[in-house]
């Protein structure tokens, strides 16, 4: 193969792999499954090095909740609240910060948030989510999906669960 042609060929599986990635957010059939669309991309096995930082231990209608995610900085995600054993997007997902946008999930249409870019989103980027108005659970905690590259992303980062009652700030 001559030197053109190899490098016609790089060219090529550089565009594809950019083409196939998602830059503008996740797609909204990750709503439920928050599997990113990175083909022959596995998550990673060790445990993701994102804690979730929120304003209160426990919520209520009404009185919203803002979540930081601590750790390196990192270009993508898919960030819902959800309840043990449900794929049911609970709340609400206010104002995203830049670089952000809300993904229309068929369920709840402002349930999750998702990535606009790839621009870095560090530590200080806050998330503010709304409890559900009625029927709400026990307790609920925040998953994510974190991508610090294509190649390199963490599936289900979990939050501490945050009870339903008196809102404590921490």
């Amino acid at each position: 193969m001559s030197l053109t042609n190899l490098s016609k060929l790089l060219a090529f599986s550089i565009l594809l792999r950019v083409s196939v990635q998602l830059p503008n957010g996740a797609p909204i059939s990750a709503c439920q499954s928050m599997m990113p669309v990175h083909q022959g991309i596995s998550p990673q096995p060790n445990p993701a090095p994102y804690i979730f930082k929120t304003s209160s231990s426990s919520y209520q209608s009404g009185k919203p909740i803002t979540v930081q995610i601590i750790g390196p900085a990192y270009r993508g995600l898919l960030l819902e609240a959800r309840t043990f054993q449900q794929t049911d997007l609970l709340g609400k997902w206010l104002q995203p910060p830049n670089n952000t946008k809300i993904l229309p999930c068929p369920e709840n249409p402002n349930g999750a948030i998702t990535h606009s870019n790839t621009n870095l989103k560090t530590q200080s980027t806050m998330y503010t989510w709304m409890p559900p108005d009625s029927n709400c659970p026990g307790v609920i905690f925040f998953v994510a999906t974190v991508a610090e590259a294509y190649d390199v992303y963490w599936l289900g980062v979990q939050s501490a669960v945050l009870w339903k009652g008196q809102h404590l700030s921490l």
